[in-house]
């Protein structure tokens, strides 16, 4: 696991429409860790995931990342996040 492959995935995630929708629909915490570990190649913590959103994004605050990672913030960070929380899971 590595924060390099958190901040590689984010970064991904944002220029790419096609992924970041590919992981709406995937829908489930387990599916989602599944693609992004298997088929994508990405394997990362939950904190390296919120790591990699917080230096993309210093303005949220703590309480603002909590949000996120509630998945209330953004369609992109909300991927990232509910991703990050399945491969905690």
């Amino acid at each position: 696991m590595s924060r390099e492959a958190a901040v590689a995935f984010y970064e991904r995630l944002e220029g790419d429409k096609d992924l970041m929708e590919k992981i709406r629909e995937l829908g489930t915490r387990e599916a989602i860790r599944r693609y992004v570990k298997e088929e994508l190649g990405y394997d990362f913590t939950r904190e390296e995931m919120q790591k990699a959103i917080s230096e993309r994004n210093p303005q949220l605050s703590e309480v603002d990342l909590e949000s996120v990672v509630g998945g209330t913030t953004g369609a992109v960070i909300i991927a990232s996040t509910t991703l990050a929380a399945a491969t905690a899971a």
